[in-house]
């Protein structure tokens, strides 16, 4: 078979291609249509009695293949559908799709292809922010230089810097679990909403249908749901997406040449490049990056879909088709390699130190600056004073630095040597990191899983 999409055979896990496949979307429709005939003989709409082996029977009897040389005579999906199985069905036939629109089915669809999609991205979700966790508690006290714009600012640790990437994941599945409420609804509303095709039993008859399929009933509705509501959905994807791209282009940029602190997983006999054999790429953490860009770029349409003319048009249609299986198909990539480099990701403490011994005494002018002024001196003046000092040369010592400092006019009133040396200690910027992690990390444990 030739595919088109990387989606057909790239991107995304089987269990989750599998429920946007063409085959059970007809599953979901049939599913719907014979709770919908069971419920129309349950109130008393029809005055038949439903043998339910015989229905599963004459609905098995439709596959694909039956549906499409259907729609090729009438032009109408939801109708083919419809024609196939009452013609299957002999004297139940009749009653298929009774009370009920084409987007009364496909609403219900999508609301049950949704329900079943959620669930296996907030468990691999729940796994990737318990993977973070563990992360963290191991390395909170790993020392590591902190940066700013790119450039060295002061020693934080491993944990810390993760604990970023923890808190936003956790608050996107917390609204993740939220969002997902608003799309697993369904309706029976007839042509334009109103239900006055079985009317005044429809009510009655929705609720049933509903409650057979484990959905719950959209507040209000014309021909379709509001798609405001699928709008919070897919927003909710399309940043959770753009928080596992952070992640990982923060791994990546931790694996440059020159900083070195970790190391995504590569293979003994993976290749790097065609022509460069030392090579060892950050290919999993570009990868998650590369989709991050497609599926924002989907973004603005979305909130453009949930304009729709009167009672209803077909204008989302076509662009839900296309949207919602790739946008959650390539997340589904995103968090399947975002949990792949988080449980292998190995850190290079030797080099992190390294590279905070590099920076040093520079990275110590910040917790330089407020011991000194603790001491009593004028805030503004300290730090003109010490950036005098620390930009004066390109490569300062410590000894260097100290000797400046004792002998500044200004300084030397509120610092002594042993001020100085407080600065420099480095267990003092990593334990103020570890108790920031250890705060989080109470904080989620409370709420998670």
């Amino acid at each position: 078979m030739s595919h088109i999409h990387p989606i057909d055979y790239r991107y995304g896990s089987e269990e989750l291609r599998k429920i946007f496949k063409r085959e059970a979307w007809l599953e979901y429709f049939k599913e719907i249509e014979k709770k919908l005939l069971q419920t129309l003989a349950e109130t008393g709409v029809i005055n038949t009695d439903i043998d339910l082996k015989q229905l599963d029977e004459c609905f098995d009897k439709v596959d694909i293949s039956k549906v499409e040389e259907w729609e090729k005579i009438i032009k109408h999906e939801s109708m083919a559908v419809v024609r196939s199985l009452a013609e299957s069905c002999g004297e139940l036939g009749k009653y298929i799709h009774l009370g009920a629109t084409s987007n009364d089915i496909l609403d219900c669809i999508l609301a049950l292809q949704l329900r079943d999609a959620n669930k296996i991205l907030l468990e691999k979700l729940k796994t990737l922010i318990q993977s973070l966790i563990d992360f963290v508690k191991k390395h909170k006290y790993t020392p590591l230089l902190g940066r700013t714009h790119g450039r060295a600012a002061i020693p934080t640790t491993y944990g810390f810097r993760f604990s970023l990437y923890l808190d936003e994941l956790f608050r996107a599945y917390e609204q993740l679990k939220q969002s997902s409420k608003m799309v697993v609804v369904g309706k029976l509303g007839g042509a334009i909403g109103t239900q006055v095709e079985l009317y005044p039993d429809t009510e009655k008859i929705e609720e049933k249908l509903l409650s057979k399929l484990g959905i719950e009933r959209a507040s209000f509705y014309t021909q379709v749901i509001p798609r405001d509501r699928l709008a919070h959905y897919l927003s909710s994807l399309i940043v959770l997406s753009s928080i596992l791209e952070h992640l990982a282009n923060e791994i990546r940029i931790m694996q440059r040449s020159g900083i070195n602190e970790v190391v995504e997983e590569f293979g003994r006999k993976q290749v790097g490049s065609s022509v460069m054999p030392h090579k060892k790429n950050p290919v999993l953490s570009e990868r998650i990056c590369g989709i991050g860009r497609k599926i924002r770029a989907l973004s603005s349409a979305i909130y453009e879909n949930i304009i729709l003319e009167d009672e209803r048009d077909l204008r989302n249609s076509s662009f839900e088709r296309a949207t919602v299986p790739e946008i959650i198909l390539l997340l589904d990539e995103q968090l399947t390699l975002a949990n792949r480099i988080v449980k292998n990701l190995r850190v290079n403490k030797e080099i992190a130190l390294q590279n905070i011994e590099k920076e040093e005494p520079y990275i110590y002018s910040d917790l330089l600056l407020q011991i000194i002024s603790k001491k009593g001196g004028d805030r503004q003046l300290i730090h003109e004073h010490l950036r005098r000092i620390l930009t004066s040369k390109t490569d300062i010592s410590k000894e260097e630095l100290i000797e400046q400092i004792l002998k500044d006019g200004y300084l030397s009133k509120y610092a002594t040597e042993k001020d100085i040396g407080k600065a420099f200690d480095l267990e003092i910027y990593i334990e103020a990191a570890a108790k920031q992690v250890e705060r989080l990390l109470e904080y989620i444990e409370t709420k998670f899983p």
